[in-house]
């Protein structure tokens, strides 16, 4: 069998990124409930307008692209010391559509800007990537994912 080693290695590197990023394996589920002293909600879900997802939102055939907005001081858990963990917010864009879609980011209120890390219809994993502001769009592949990470001042 023929192996794609470009495919295995992007592969490898987001195993390790999700590892090292506690935003992604949270020992306790979301709550969808804004987070005392932030303001803002641990998840939150978007259409490709930017704009918050409501119920009746979830019927429609589109919102199977989406945008996900993960908070990273909303973790809920804390380490060996007590102290609790706080990780990098991120914004994941998920597009089931076969074309290429706009996907307009959400309001500042999530964060003034987003920075490109992850583009899976380029096996793109990188460090620093392309900037974003908020409310600007984005163009996301057709069945390609896009994650925009926010650092938090730790």
């Amino acid at each position: 069998d023929h192996i794609d080693i470009g495919l295995l290695q992007f592969t490898r590197k987001l195993i390790h990124f999700f590892k090292t990023h506690p935003a992604f394996s949270r020992r306790k589920w979301f709550k969808g409930l804004p987070i005392k002293g932030v303001g803002l909600e641990d998840i939150a879900w978007f259409s490709v307008e930017g704009l918050e997802m409501k119920e009746e939102n979830w019927q429609l055939d589109h919102a199977r692209s989406l945008g996900v907005y993960i908070n990273g001081k909303a973790i809920r858990s804390v380490d060996q010391k007590g102290k609790p963990i706080v990780d990098d917010s991120f914004y994941i864009i998920f597009n089931a559509h076969s074309e290429s879609l706009p996907f307009k980011l959400p309001p500042p209120k999530f964060t003034k800007e987003w920075m490109k890390i992850i583009d899976t219809d380029l096996n793109l994993l990188e460090q620093k990537g392309d900037i974003y502001k908020s409310g600007e769009e984005i163009i996301v592949q057709g069945r390609s994912v896009v994650v925009l990470q926010h650092p938090e001042k730790k």
